[in-house]
């Protein structure tokens, strides 16, 4: 088996053990059981934002090839499944919508000419490494005159009457992405539908959400030959996760136009929530869309504790049935932006523009720890632990391959027996570390 490791003092050190037999192990555990099948698992990822497109534009050539090998290449995190905002988001260069006349019922004057500048550029650079992404989009507001508060910061609802137009720009934009090369195959009802921000935000009843979702989006979607689309809702913290579900997938319409939940990570673990998603709606995608470390939240949050804030919430959503993972901007500048309402955050890449230097920092790679060995199409297995010390998760990839991740959050070097099948390996995590084993 490879084992690879990763701390503060190195990353994805690999070494290499055997397994032995033994029939009477009984302590100090860690079984996988291998035929207990869970959840397909579809990919990891991270948001290709406007403000991440920008900053890689301000890179040398030199760098720029460097960034996009470390997220995209082979030799990287390898990322296969990414989100992008449909019109802007607080990690825009500013407030930007694809329609701004209101009389324009037809969309003659649609226009993504801001998406080409920098977004479109990045997306295909990350396409050109890896062909095989899948994408998300999510919408944060709709256009100013189309909502209660005449502007798409602050909140406001959707009006009535452009439920119909703003489904038609939300699948134009589909459609002139695919004229790009780009297919965007699942979309978001709506970026945090409960949260009134100061930056591009839009409030979405549970309600509102299915009809918005069953009533328009999905029939434009038929309309226009994109019914393979599929439809997700919530987008939002996981302390609602399961009541937003039960109330939005209810009848048997929006069974059938919704295919899944995504959920954000600001409120907490809620692993118990999620796994009530999963147990209701067996059938449903999870999707993780969005976290990352605030820096309105963290001054200053050490990169153990973010990195280790990563891999526990992957390993907790995993466990509770997560198909797919995406992290939020996958480089800033380094004041965490560009951020059009100063709203900045930490990333796993920092980028100073104005030295041409890249900081790659620890919680990159406890991200690769999951994204560079779960293939696309690996299912879950069971795995169980003796201690609630270690933090575990286990995958068997399409090719056969088994997968194991082990958290050691604490202060104390942990000892192990990994066992399948009364194959067993010997095996210590240090302090604060990580270890993915690949056998």
């Amino acid at each position: 088996m490879n084992i690879y490791t990763s701390n503060a003092e190195q990353q994805m050190v690999r070494t290499e053990k055997e397994f032995y037999t033994d029939y009477e192990a009984e302590n100090k555990l860690i079984k996988v059981y291998a035929e207990e099948v869970r959840q397909e698992i579809l990919g990891f990822g991270g948001a290709l934002t406007e403000a991440a497109a920008y900053t890689y534009y301000r890179m040398s050539k030199e760098k720029q090839e460097k960034l996009t090998a470390l997220y995209f290449g082979e030799q990287g995190n390898n990322y296969n499944f990414c989100r992008l905002h449909i019109q802007s988001c607080d990690f825009s260069l500013g407030n930007n919508s694809y329609v701004t006349d209101e009389a324009d019922t037809e969309l003659n004057s649609f226009s993504i000419s801001q998406d080409e500048k920098y977004v479109i550029p990045y997306v295909k650079e990350a396409l050109s490494k890896n062909p095989e992404i899948q994408f998300l989009g999510s919408p944060w507001s709709p256009p100013a005159f189309m909502k209660s508060n005449g502007e798409m910061n602050q909140g406001g609802r959707l009006l009535e009457e452009y439920y119909e137009p703003w489904a038609k720009v939300i699948v134009r934009y589909l459609k002139e992405y695919k004229k790009q090369g780009i297919e965007i195959t699942r979309l978001t009802v709506q970026n945090e539908p409960k949260a009134v921000q100061k930056w591009d935000s839009c409030i979405f009843t549970a309600e509102e959400e299915k009809r918005f979702a069953c009533d328009y989006l999905k029939k434009e979607l038929i309309k226009q030959g994109l019914s393979e689309v599929k439809i997700n809702i919530w987008d939002h913290n996981k302390e609602r996760v399961y009541d937003r579900a039960r109330a939005s997938i209810s009848g048997e319409e929006a069974y059938a136009a919704i295919d899944g939940v995504a959920f954000h990570w600001y409120s907490g673990d809620h692993f118990e929530a999620l796994q009530l998603v999963r147990d209701r709606y067996p059938e449903k995608e999870l999707l993780f869309s969005e976290g990352c470390a605030e820096y309105s939240k963290y001054r200053n949050p050490s990169q153990v504790s973010v990195a280790e804030h990563y891999a526990h919430d992957m390993i907790g959503n995993l466990n509770s049935g997560m198909n797919a993972y995406m992290d939020w901007n996958v480089i800033l500048d380094s004041l965490g932006g560009p951020n059009h309402v100063n709203n900045f955050c930490d990333a796993p890449v920092m980028c100073d523009v104005e030295n041409d230097e890249i900081e790659v920092k620890l919680s990159y790679y406890y991200i690769g720890h999951f994204s560079r060995f779960i293939k696309k199409g690996a299912r879950r297995v069971v795995v169980s632990r003796y201690t609630d010390q270690l933090e575990v998760t286990a995958f068997v990839n399409p090719e056969g391959e088994k997968v194991v991740l082990v958290l050691n959050k604490t202060e104390t070097s942990r000892e192990f027996k990994l066992w399948d099948n009364d194959n067993i390996c010997d095996l210590t995590i240090c302090p604060h570390s990580i270890m993915t084993i690949v056998y």
